[in-house]
């Protein structure tokens, strides 16, 4: 018998597509562009309602885009002002663009995204930190620019489950990427992510098995509406345990939110 979780997910009404793709071209070939002008130095930092034009115009293509998807972004509690490490369990690649919808900041994500067509690409441009899995050099690279970010007042998220589980729910959080906060002294601020409409929409959003990129891509394209849950838990700071407690602390924080949604 075939495990329902492990099943490919199925493809939706594929009508959605004839809007949304077009729709999304244009986001992609005329967007992207006029948005990327905002990143120019010199008119880069003018404020636009509180934020740098920079950041005021990462989020408002980055919360375009989540519409595109038929995604409403919604978010409860708030992130603390200045640098601070986001922690978040890991569903999709669109966590990423709902975490930029949440607050323009550096992530950090596996080196394989970087090659993924467009998507790698906006990644990098929107400020993301590739690192390859398993290699300590990477890692403590990563480290060590992280902690320079944090230091400036910047917000660096990760995703320390160390992977996409198929089945619904959180995993255990790896500790080594906790060490930058320590070594800053700065807030770990435990955040949870769920896609719902009536029940939760985990299994629909991870890859199938030999699912490629460009397959889940247009399956997400053409779900149905459906919300995309932000819940920010209260800023950590445990330094003096260790960044294994640390972690800990953080995944039980975003595990029950997860459950309790």
């Amino acid at each position: 018998m075939i495990d329902p979780v492990r099943q490919r997910p199925p493809f939706r009404t594929p009508w959605r597509l004839a809007w949304r793709v077009p729709l999304f071209l244009l986001h992609a070939f005329v967007g992207l562009p006029l948005t990327l002008l905002c990143f120019l130095p010199g008119i880069n930092r003018i404020p636009v309602a509180g934020m740098p034009l920079r950041k005021r115009a990462h989020r408002t293509w980055q919360r375009i885009t989540l519409r595109l998807f038929g995604v409403r972004l919604d978010v409860s509690g708030r992130l603390p002002e200045g640098g601070c490490l986001v922690v978040a369990n890991h569903i999709s690649w669109l966590d990423i663009v709902l975490l930029q919808a949440l607050w323009p900041m550096w992530l950090v994500a596996k080196a394989e995204i970087r090659a993924w067509p467009l998507i790698g690409w906006l990644a990098h441009v929107g400020g993301t930190l590739f690192i390859v899995r398993g290699k300590l050099e990477s890692r403590q690279k990563i480290g060590r620019r992280m902690a320079a970010l944090l230091r400036r007042g910047d917000r660096v998220g990760i995703f320390p489950e160390g992977g996409i589980r198929p089945d619904r729910g959180v995993n255990r959080f790896h500790a080594p990427l906790f060490a930058p906060a320590i070594r800053t002294r700065l807030p770990v601020v435990p955040v949870a992510i769920r896609y719902e409409r009536e029940d939760d929409l985990h299994e629909e959003f991870v890859f199938g098995p030999n699912e490629s990129f460009l397959r889940n891509f247009f399956r997400l394209m053409a779900e149905p509406p459906l919300t995309g849950r932000i819940m920010i838990g209260e800023p950590i700071l445990d330094y003096d345990n260790g960044r294994r407690r640390l972690a800990e602390k953080a995944g039980a924080v975003v595990k029950d939110f997860y459950d309790n949604a």
